[in-house]
């Protein structure tokens, strides 16, 4: 169907995205619809938009991210129809946060060890000491407060020390998703989502990272859909992933 004219408002939320695979293998909603199998076609990975713009009776925005890492943004309406809309929109600009740039976990007491074992490059008890700390923080405050969003960057950079990219990608992504849904300065945004993508194309092919390289390739169609780059790496590597679990233990031998 021919889009539509975008209108001058768009929802905020929800916001779906469907990753489109070089093989034609679509992701959305956490569904995977390999070629072949229940949803064998791209039309498929609208289905659960549709629903929802259904069941809301209003639009839904849609993002869709292609193998080369192109982003290409819809309205969905209740009706089924495709209204194409920028994929790039801009937000109202809030004053920083001081909390992130304050200081305060330099100053926490449980640094200290933390700092030594830093300085003796003794990895495995920087982690052990970065685990107290976040833990501690995360104690004393909220998932959604600054200070624990950056607590959990310095166990993603501990992690990345130790070589423990499942940790790495894990905590960095963490920190860059809750960090953009607060509106936090954007270059700590970038550094967090740049050491989140790193990490886990180390860890690409570990248990259980497969479903965090999906989470990841969603959360850049969602968040920096300008960043094509970023987007086909990571849909590339879930292609050589998903590759590499459909052959046979015996090829290998």
């Amino acid at each position: 169907m021919t889009p539509l004219t975008a209108p001058a408002g768009i929802p905020a939320a929800p916001h779906l995205t469907i990753a489109i695979l070089k093989d034609g293998t679509v992701h959305a909603t956490g569904s995977l619809c390999a070629p072949g199998g229940t949803w064998s076609t791209e039309q498929d990975g609208w289905i659960p938009a549709q629903t929802t713009a259904a069941r809301l009776d209003r639009p839904v925005r849609v993002s869709v991210g292609r193998a080369e890492g192109q982003v290409t943004s819809y309205l969905v309406h209740p009706d089924g129809e495709l209204e194409e809309i920028p994929s790039r929109t801009r937000s109202k600009s809030q004053p920083p946060d001081p909390r992130w740039t304050d200081g305060t976990l330099d100053r926490h007491p449980l640094t200290e060890p933390l700092r030594a074992a830093q300085r003796a490059a003794n990895w495995p008890v920087a982690q052990t000491a970065v685990t107290r700390l976040a833990d501690d923080i995360r104690a004393e405050h909220n998932d959604q407060h600054p200070y624990t969003i950056l607590a959990a960057e310095l166990e993603g950079l501990i992690a990345l020390h130790a070589r423990d990219w499942p940790t790495a990608a894990r905590r960095y992504m963490l920190a860059a998703e809750t960090r953009h849904n607060l509106s936090a300065p954007p270059m700590g945004t970038r550094l967090a989502l740049g050491n989140a993508l790193a990490a886990w194309l180390q860890a690409s092919a570990e248990p259980g990272m497969l479903e965090h390289g999906y989470s990841l390739v969603h959360f850049l169609i969602r968040a920096t859909p300008y960043d094509t780059r970023a987007i086909a790496t990571v849909q590339r590597q879930l292609a050589y992933v998903l590759q590499l679990r459909s052959v046979p233990a015996s090829a290998d031998r």
